[in-house]
């Protein structure tokens, strides 16, 4: 199947696309797959729930017989209807309850847990009679209609094949008791109820395969997609952030690693840091280490006591040296009295407190 720009879709869909196609709903589901789990679990449930059901009715109906009603008022009829009805609740909410749970299991089985807002919200698309007309001699429906008749197929052969093999025995049953009769009856519908539904188990397993391939041929890029996808992640607002934030890291790390390395901070005082460093052996003038403004400043004060690197007010300096110098760059000449005037006094301190 050819995109959009006439490239082949050759590429294995990204996890972004697989993503996005899911919040649309579009993800991989047989609904013969729960039909047949939950078809099974009704023939393996519906025995118990019938001889529940019918004991709980006999005693019912023995009980009544034992102690008719002696007046026909509303109440009294009431009573018995409710009497009647109350022993078949119970099974029955046990054989709804296990439906219930086997739809969710085999649904999320299949999609996970899935909420797709987009799948359910209106579209005037698909109120158009083109569309529908052309949704009908799809692929799709094709294929669908082709697996209804082979399921349909399948399932008469099965129960023709059961009855066939108990045709004599059906012969006989003027000869059974009621019971007997009913027993017989019950035992080849379950037979054939049983091999439907693994039947249906199967076919319901293959159709599974056919939607997750169909659904991965979708998905499929081509290469130009990829391509523009990847250059989309690039600027996303999330890795942007994830960017910024990692710089802003490295950059308080290099930052600490300067001013521990500095001779002296001059600042604003509050407004502006700069970390100045100055080695006659291998730098011909003092080198800007670290500079920063408000937090980043406050930042490099607080980093500098903690290093015992000594911090000098100098307004003008300061600002000076922010506005005219980057990280790296040696002092600039009209700058260079300033700084060595600031330098000198921390190095007479420093003699002083050595002393």
């Amino acid at each position: 199947m050819a995109g959009e720009s006439g490239q082949e879709r050759t590429e294995q869909p990204t996890e972004r696309r697989k993503k996005e196609a899911r919040k649309k709903g579009q993800v991989a589901k047989s609904v013969d797959l729960t039909g047949a789990a939950v078809f099974l679990v009704i023939v393996a449930t519906l025995p118990s729930v019938f001889s529940s059901a019918g004991n709980g009715l006999l005693d019912t109906v023995r009980g009544s017989m034992s102690s008719l009603p002696t007046d026909a008022s509303l109440g009294s009829i009431g009573r018995n209807i409710q009497a009647a009805i109350s022993p078949m609740l119970m099974p029955l909410a046990m054989l709804m309850g296990a439906v219930m749970v086997t739809s969710i299991v085999a649904t999320v089985g299949q999609t996970g847990f899935l909420f797709a807002t987009e799948a359910i919200q209106p579209k005037f698309s698909k109120m158009n009679p083109a569309s529908g007309l052309k949704q009908i001699f799809s692929r799709v429906s094709i294929f669908n209609a082709a697996k209804a008749l082979f399921k349909s197929s399948i399932f008469a052969y099965i129960a023709y094949s059961v009855i066939s093999a108990r045709w004599v025995e059906l012969g006989m049953l003027w000869s059974l008791t009621p019971l007997g009769s009913l027993a017989l009856i019950g035992e080849i519908a379950k037979t054939i109820l049983l091999r439907i539904g693994v039947a249906w188990l199967v076919i319901a397993a293959i159709d599974y395969f056919f939607q997750r391939k169909q659904v991965d041929s979708q998905l499929k890029m081509t290469k130009e997609e990829v391509k523009q996808e990847m250059k989309d992640a690039e600027t996303s607002p999330e890795l942007k952030m994830a960017q910024d934030r990692r710089r802003r890291e490295m950059s308080k790390k290099r930052t600490a690693q300067a001013v521990k390395t500095a001779d002296v901070i001059i600042t604003n005082p509050t407004h502006y840091a700069v970390a100045i460093t100055y080695d006659s052996s291998k730098n011909v003038a003092p080198v800007v280490v670290a500079k920063g403004v408000d937090q980043m400043a406050l930042h490099i004060r607080k980093l500098a006591n903690e290093a015992k690197v000594p911090i000098i007010e100098n307004r003008p300096l300061a600002r000076a040296l922010y506005a005219q110098c980057e990280i790296g760059d040696y002092v600039p000449r009209d700058l260079f009295q300033g700084v060595a005037e600031v330098l000198a006094y921390v190095y007479r301190t420093v003699k002083k407190a050595r002393a």
